[in-house]
């Protein structure tokens, strides 16, 4: 099918509007619902909430502070990577 400037401006309004001469845009209306109604509500939000926490194992004793010993690790690479730069300047 072929298009021109003067089909597509004339179609224009029923484009942007959702009308069709061909009944498209109703037939295919309410196929699917729309994303909304896939968000989950206050309620259901609380209750997968609940099930997420309760799936989660806690261990026993107390975890290594893997983080703190990253943290300190990289305090040092950018003092380093500082005097570094200082020496060079």
């Amino acid at each position: 099918m072929k298009f021109s400037n003067k089909t597509i401006l004339g179609n224009l309004p029923d484009l942007l509007t959702g009308r069709r001469g061909d009944g498209l845009a109703q037939k295919y209306a309410g196929d699917k619902p729309p994303l909304r109604s896939e968000l989950f509500s206050r309620d259901q939000m609380e209750q997968h909430g609940r099930i997420l926490a309760a799936s989660h194992k806690l261990s026993p004793g107390h975890a290594p502070d893997q983080l703190l010993a990253r943290l300190s690790e990289n305090e040092g690479v950018l003092i380093s990577a500082r005097n570094l730069l200082a020496d060079a300047v």
